[in-house]
């Protein structure tokens, strides 16, 4: 135990205040009487490894994460080729829907001229037998 009284007379002979004096020998023996409290060597080596192994396991649990990433990162490199081969794929069916429609257009266009066409020449036949 630490006797505040003469650590105070000490303080005070080496130059501190009363009052400065006073708060450090109380608070030296504050710290004197709190010393149950304070963590032992041991109990401190304790405490670094289960922290040096929470360190471990959060660096492999950040390895795997960043394994993770890079699965995703190659997954969304193989969407994005998908989506650029299906969009071609569509250009191109694209391009053969048309070209089919512009054919049967104009195949039909060509099949309605020629039979108007016809009409016209047996009208004109018609009209000029009688």
């Amino acid at each position: 135990m630490i006797d505040t009284l003469t650590l105070k007379e000490t303080f005070e002979s080496n130059g501190f205040s009363a009052t400065q004096a006073s708060s450090l020998s109380h608070a030296m023996h504050e710290l004197a009487k709190d010393k149950a409290h304070l963590a032992t060597k041991e109990e401190l080596h304790l405490v670094r490894n289960e922290l040096k192994n929470d360190i471990k396991e959060v660096r492999e649990e950040i390895k795997d994460v960043r394994g993770e990433i890079k699965d995703l990162r190659n997954q969304m490199t193989n969407l994005w080729d998908c989506l650029k081969d299906l969009r071609k794929e569509m250009t191109k069916d694209m391009e053969n829907l048309e070209n089919r429609l512009l054919h049967k257009l104009t195949y039909r266009t060509m099949l309605s001229q020629l039979s108007i066409g016809t009409i016209l020449v047996t009208l004109m036949i018609y009209f000029h037998q009688q």
